[in-house]
């Protein structure tokens, strides 16, 4: 930095010795007056030292600055770093932040970037989106650091189940990666974050007396997007995604098309015989498998389940919350059996794995690869339950509901 000569000068004013003290500001050469030599030097030494690390501006700086300044090299002492140096950076590091956009317009990009994708699959990440945007409310995404996002994911484990932190973690690496690719951040520091750690969880699988009660409780409207999901594992996303063009009843096939798949790769799965049965009664040459209302087909597939035994649900349909009530006491049902999670594929995989035991067919059929199949399908039900559980058709589903309702 440039420094000033300073200069110590004795006069005389009003009679009286006087040492005259003249340095450099950027406002000019300022001069400063003593009584006495040894004032005058202990603040020449000073306005030197002031100089030689401030340049010529510290001379208009204010007492309190000065001060400022001085404690801000005090901390610093020992880093190697200058207040130069640390004022750049801060400052670098403020611009950053100001030219991102607000989180609240970056998770509504984002969002429309995701318009094209199924209505569940938007109301989950709406929901998951809605959470973030309030989290960092009034943040720019430039100014969002790994340590803001471990913050948030360690209040959602607070409250939350490590898988659906983990959710959460992905969605907002997600969303990160969605501005970085805009210039709204710099980086993901998302991924900087502590990786969550999720324990599988026991598949569950049901029994063919449950699984035919559940088919004859199943409204014809969902009834051969639950077939297609029981007896040939295919995905609630791709039934929502299916075509009826897409089955071949004849040759006992159902075409997976990549638009429709979740791995978006074309495949083509088998039709059990007793499916068959099932899906010949609601056949039609095109048109939607699934009901286009999703909102009325949940209603009804809440229903299927009550009355199947299982819940409770939280519904705001009338039938379905009525199922739910014991007509004796007008209370909640304590009979109700809590719905295994993904039911209806993980019974398909795992009875066809005990009943054919090819595991690389079952893989490609099913969209998965073998070690997901052996890791968690195999075993869990024997060859004589999986045979019952492929003869189940319309007419033995009629006499398990029959049976089921004389017994109630």
């Amino acid at each position: 930095m440039r420094t000033a000569k300073t200069t110590i000068t004795e006069i005389t004013m009003h009679g009286r010795p006087t040492f005259r003290l003249t340095y450099a500001s950027p406002a000019g050469r300022k001069r400063e007056h003593f009584s006495d030599r040894k004032q005058a030097m202990a603040r020449m030494k000073i306005v030197q030292d002031e100089q030689r690390r401030f340049g010529l501006s510290a001379g208009a700086m204010s007492s309190s600055s000065r001060a400022d300044a001085a404690a801000a090299e005090k901390i610093l002492a020992g880093s190697g770093l200058t207040l130069v140096e640390v004022a750049r950076t801060m400052l670098a590091q403020k611009q950053r932040e100001e030219s991102g956009v607000p989180i609240a317009d970056a998770v509504a990009a984002f969002m429309e970037s995701r318009g094209d994708r199924s209505k569940d699959y938007l109301v989950t990440l709406k929901g998951r989106a809605d959470y973030i945007s309030n989290f960092f409310a009034g943040r720019k995404t430039t100014g969002i650091t790994a340590a803001d996002c471990q913050q948030m994911l360690d209040a959602l484990a607070s409250t939350s189940s490590p898988g659906t932190v983990r959710h959460y973690r992905t969605q907002l690496s997600m969303l990160f990666n969605f501005c970085r690719g805009r210039g709204w951040a710099s980086g993901n520091p998302a991924e900087a974050t502590s990786q969550i750690k999720v324990t599988g969880a026991e598949v569950e699988i049901l029994a063919p007396k449950d699984a035919a009660a559940l088919l004859a409780n199943c409204s014809p409207d969902i009834l051969p997007g639950v077939t297609l999901a029981l007896f040939c594992g295919l995905r609630a996303a791709e039934i929502e995604r299916l075509d009826w063009r897409a089955i071949d009843l004849a040759q006992g096939i159902v075409t997976i098309g990549a638009a429709v798949a979740k791995t978006n790769s074309r495949r083509v799965c088998a039709i059990p015989e007793n499916a068959r049965a099932w899906l010949a009664r609601h056949a039609q040459e095109s048109g939607n498998v699934w009901m286009a209302d999703h909102s009325k087909a949940r209603d009804l597939w809440t229903l299927a389940r009550v009355q199947s035994g299982y819940g409770p649900f939280f519904t705001d349909y009338p039938p379905a919350r009525a199922a739910q009530t014991d007509p004796k006491t007008e209370k909640p049902r304590k009979d109700l059996r809590p719905w295994p999670h993904n039911a209806l594929r993980h019974s398909a995989i795992s009875y066809r794995v005990a009943l054919e035991k090819d595991l690389a067919k079952i893989a490609y059929e099913s969209g998965n690869s073998p070690a997901i199949i052996q890791r968690h399908y195999n075993g869990l039900a024997s060859p004589q339950t999986a045979k019952a559980f492929f003869s189940i058709t319309p007419d033995t589903a009629a006499n398990v509901l029959l049976f089921s309702t004389q017994a109630a």
